[in-house]
């Protein structure tokens, strides 16, 4: 008993930390993603395509915008083990400075681009919704001390609070106006209500100075840059495939898509401060390499098993969701999803490690070399061999992306290429068995089949081939002399929380 009760006191480790702070997150971020669904299913009972599609066009140009200007101030402030008062009203000073240069860009936009559509209603509707990024980025900047010490429950009680305070506001206009500013103001009131709201969870003092410019100028610069050669990479496909192909094999490619960055806005976006902060407080500690590994190991697992099940699992997928009528989407999905299983799940730490370690440089040196590769690989394969082409050049770019994240994280953490596979290896093998279960239950599927009957065995094959993969990988780990790694921790938390 004494044991027990030892255990239970003890303080828990870094990895134990960093696990829990990634439940607390991701688990909000599934179930704002539920509130989403729900808001979407009223929004869509009281208003029509049309509505949709205009606030769509607005919010084009606010998502570039954005995505451009996007800015990692609580990245810097964590850097410093004790950022000064000077330090925290220089980081609300930026996030001033760029909220109102995305408001001024917005609003220049409008009028050309509600030109452009021929679309008036443009011009008021997107000066608008250029408040919801300007105010995401004045949130409390002292809430980077919580996540500091790896405590993400007030971000998740925000987003929580903001999802729910909009899919009232947003519902009550609908059914009151039945007009599409419903959607623009729900998306306003989701920014505006989580930024009061990180003042009084996270109070901080109002003051304009840029003393402290010069400590956050090399991360914001090659940040910056990095994101716009991201916002390239992912978009050059969309840019250059609708010249070569139909506008329905468009459409089925840019849907497989989509569904492909399902696992990054519901896993890997959520778990990222968790770990960032964990790499800090491990840099701090010595043995950043130790739990880079441990990190990278435990997130292949699960992103990498997300990704082979989409893979093999991709036409009864297409069948459920968006149903038979896109049943020559399902070969892009799975094609995607592999290119996606070895060029992504392997690789999505490297920006977290690099911002760690303040060399964000080097997360933008990769994205620079994808860059060189990748769009004229593209442009090359898809004017000779149109579709086909593009998915050989994702499937090249993606082997090229995970060879150059072994070199980039060996300059950062010493950790040789041979370390960093043998890292995978392991739950690379235990994905085999995985996949032969999830070829032989692919036969079970049908493209006549009922939605219900497509719902319930993919629930039971999916997870079947989840309890094969975990097994084999435990028979793996116990095999190779239990060493410390990720499945060491998965299986402290269980039995901890099996104890409690």
């Amino acid at each position: 008993m004494s044991g027990i009760f030892v255990s239970s006191d003890r303080t828990p480790t870094l990895s134990e930390r960093t696990v829990r702070a990634a439940m607390w997150t991701t688990g909000g971020r599934f179930f704002t993603k539920g509130l989403d669904l729900i808001s979407l299913l009223i929004l869509a009972r009281f208003l029509g395509p049309e509505e949709f599609g205009v606030v769509a066009m607005a919010m084009t140009a606010v998502l570039i915008v954005e995505t451009f200007s996007e800015m990692p101030l609580s990245a810097a402030l964590l850097n410093y083990p004790v950022p000064s008062e000077a330090m925290y009203d220089t980081a609300f000073s930026i996030g001033l400075l760029r909220a109102v240069a995305i408001v001024a860009t917005l609003c220049a936009l409008s009028w050309p681009l509600s030109l452009l559509y021929d679309e008036p209603r443009l011009i008021a509707l997107q000066c608008a919704l250029s408040l919801a990024p300007a105010m995401r980025g004045l949130v409390s900047q002292r809430l980077t001390e919580y996540a500091r010490a790896l405590d993400f429950r007030r971000d998740v009680a925000l987003e929580v609070m903001a999802k729910i305070g909009s899919l009232v506001i947003a519902s009550a206009l609908a059914i009151a106006t039945g007009s599409y500013w419903a959607i623009a103001v729900g998306k306003i009131s989701t920014t505006a209500i989580a930024m009061l709201a990180s003042y009084v969870v996270a109070p901080q003092r109002i003051r304009f100075t840029l003393s402290q410019w010069h400590l956050f100028a090399d991360m914001l610069g090659w940040y910056a840059a990095r994101q716009i050669f991201a916002a390239i990479n992912w978009q050059a496909d969309k840019v250059v495939l609708p010249h070569f192909v139909d506008t329905a094999t468009f459409g089925q490619f840019t849907w497989a898509d989509n569904l492909i960055s399902v696992p990054a806005q519901a896993i890997i976006q959520p778990i990222t401060p968790p770990l960032f902060s964990a790499f800090i407080v491990a840099r701090q500690g010595g043995n950043l390499g130790k739990v880079y590994l441990k990190a990278s190991s435990g997130v292949f697992s699960v992103v990498g098993t997300i990704f082979l099940l989409m893979a093999m699992l991709a036409h009864p997928i297409i069948h459920l969701v968006l149903g038979p009528n896109w049943n020559e989407s399902a070969p892009l999905l799975t094609w995607l999803a592999f290119a996606a299983f070895i060029g992504y799940a392997p690789t999505v730490l490297l920006p977290a490690l690099a911002m760690a370690l303040n060399r964000t440089r080097i997360a933008f040196a990769k994205l620079a070399i994808e860059f060189c590769v990748k769009v004229p690989l593209i442009i090359a394969l898809t004017m000779t061999m149109q579709l086909q082409g593009m998915l050989i050049g994702h499937a090249i770019s993606a082997v090229l992306g995970f060879f150059i994240t072994l070199i980039l994280v060996k300059e950062l953490t010493r950790l040789t290429i041979l370390a960093q596979l043998q890292n995978l290896l392991r739950p690379m093998v235990a994905m085999i068995p995985m996949a032969i279960f999830l070829y032989a239950a692919s036969n079970l599927f049908g493209i006549h089949d009922s939605a219900l009957y497509t719902f319930v065995h993919l629930c039971w094959t999916c997870g079947v081939a989840i309890l094969i993969f975990t097994a084999s990988d435990l028979a793996l780990w116990k095999l190779a002399g239990s060493p410390d790694g990720s499945e060491a921790l998965a299986l402290k938390m269980v039995k901890k929380n099996i104890r409690l």
